[in-house]
Formats: C-alpha cells, sequence, structure tokens
C-alpha cells in the first residue's frame, strides 16, 4: 500500500513547512486543533482534543498509513482527562501525567492501523544541523558554558521536567517545566530585572534538547525566530541546541535575527 499520511496539527510556524512536504510525499490528512487559513488549500478536519474518538473516526476513513503531530498544543483539564479515559478504555477519570504520551501514541497506533512518523522523517531539512546556525562565533569560554547547559538540559529532561535550561557560566538559572520555552525566557527576564542573575562576566546560556527517553516521533524540541527575539528581550546571548534532534523552525529567519540581534545560534552533540 502506498503512504497515506495523516498529520494532527496545532500552532505554530512548523506547521505550514511540514503540510507541504507531506504533500509533495502522497495524500494526505490534515487534522486542525486550531483555525488555520494558512492550510486552507488542504481543508483540514477540524476537531478538539476533548473529542478524540473524531480524530480517530477521520484516520480511520482516510485509510492512513502514517500519522504524525506537529505544532502548539495547550491541553486542559478536561482534554487531558478526555485523552487520557478514551485511549485507556475505561470512564474513571484520570490525567494523560498519569499516561505518558508514548504510551497513548501507541494506542492510537492501534486503534487507527496507522504508525507514528516523526516530523523529521517528513522533513529532515527541519533538524538542526551541527554547528553555528546564526550569529557571532563563541570563544572558548562561551562554548564551555553551552556544552554544560545541554548536559544539564539532558539531565533535566532525564526527570521528565521539561527540555531546556538556561545558565550562567556553569551556574543554573532557571529549567523549563510544562509552561514551555517561552515561559522559561520571561522567567529570566523577571530574574534579570530583579538583579538575580548574571554580571557581564557569565552570559546567559540557553540550552534544548531532546529527552533521553523521548523517541524521535514525538514532541520534538524546536525554535524559531521567536525563540531567538524573546532570548534577545532576556539578554540571552546564546542558544545551544542537540544537532540532528532539534527543530528549527525558519531557518533562514532565524539566522538573520541572530545575526540582527547578536544571539549565537548553534547545534551541538552531546558529550
Amino acid at each position: 500500500m502506498s503512504e497515506r499520511l495523516a498529520l494532527i496539527v496545532g500552532a505554530g510556524g512548523l506547521v505550514p513547512p511540514l503540510v507541504r512536504a507531506a504533500a509533495a510525499r502522497g495524500p494526505i490528512k490534515v487534522l486542525s486543533l486550531n483555525p488555520r487559513r494558512d492550510l486552507a488549500e488542504y481543508e483540514p478536519v477540524p476537531f478538539s482534543l476533548s473529542r478524540p474518538e473524531e480524530a480517530v473516526a477521520v484516520i480511520r476513513s482516510f485509510g492512513a498509513t502514517h500519522f504524525v503531530m506537529a505544532g502548539g498544543v495547550s491541553l486542559s483539564d478536561i482534554a487531558r482527562e478526555s485523552l487520557a479515559g478514551f485511549f485507556s478504555g475505561t470512564s474513571v477519570a484520570t490525567s494523560i501525567g498519569d499516561t505518558s504520551l508514548s504510551d497513548l501514541v501507541a494506542r492510537l497506533e492501534n486503534m487507527t492501523g496507522a504508525a507514528p512518523m516523526g516530523v523529521h522523517e517528513i522533513a529532515p531539512d527541519l533538524l538542526a544541523p551541527e554547528g553555528r546556525i546564526g550569529g557571532p562565533e563563541l570563544g572558548p569560554v562561551q562554548l564551555d558554558s553551552a556544552r554544560h547547559a545541554l548536559r544539564l538540559a539532558r539531565d533535566v529532561g532525564a526527570l521528565d521536567l521539561g527540555q531546556a535550561v538556561v545558565v550562567a557560566g556553569r551556574r543554573t538559572v532557571a529549567v523549563e517545566d510544562i509552561a514551555g520555552t517561552d515561559s522559561l525566557i520571561r522567567r529570566v527576564r523577571w530574574l534579570r530585572f530583579r538583579r538575580l542573575v548574571a554580571d557581564g562576566n557569565s552570559p546567559l546560556v540557553l540550552a534544548k534538547c531532546r529527552k533521553p527517553q523521548q523517541p524521535m516521533f514525538l514532541d520534538l524540541p524546536a525554535i524559531g525566530p521567536r525563540t531567538v527575539e524573546n532570548a534577545a528581550r532576556a539578554r540571552i546571548g546564546t542558544i545551544a541546541v542537540e544537532a540532528g534532534a532539534t527543530l528549527v523552525i525558519e531557518r533562514d529567519k532565524v539566522a538573520a535575527t541572530a545575526g540582527r540581534l547578536g544571539i549565537s545560534v548553534l547545534g551541538m552533540r552531546h558529550d
């Protein structure tokens, strides 16, 4: 059977290039959690996470061989309980936090007969390369801080807390939680306003990487032009991401924004 791909998409700039790349491969069906005019030509099917049975029915009727999930999603408590209850086959109130997302993906595969596929398999050019992506070159001290930050981000991910950290030199400033990277950067701005972090000798570094236990087909870390702009507002001088496992959305704009604002953006491999 030829590939038939169902795309479950949320908000953000990752979605349009992903959908275009998927459409170039073969038949697609787009299921959108948010109204999106930029996808009108693909006739997206709207649905709610509080009614997951609708997505299952669409994927089945389309005869999808694979599905991919991409874009930002905000889960209410009602949606979390609906998802967990539907995919576990119980009416007992629970939370998606009690069932890992990878388990939910496996259950969606069982219900639809479609296999999960990662964004990187459809649009591999979105993955961060190793080396400088934009902005100034880093000196030895800054590179050491970036390596330390990336290791720390991986340690934080192993605890299932988040995918990002901010450090000053080798001192931890803040760790990402369920609120995401934008919220993390806002906290750093507040800490700077209170004069609690960073001096001229220890520039701030934001690091993002995939959690060690996280499959490549699910929720890869991502950055885009807005990440660079927000980092500049918090006076974060370096953004280090895991090469080959982080999505760089609108890479040309990331590079241009980084150059304009003097933010060093680079992809790094783990030691």
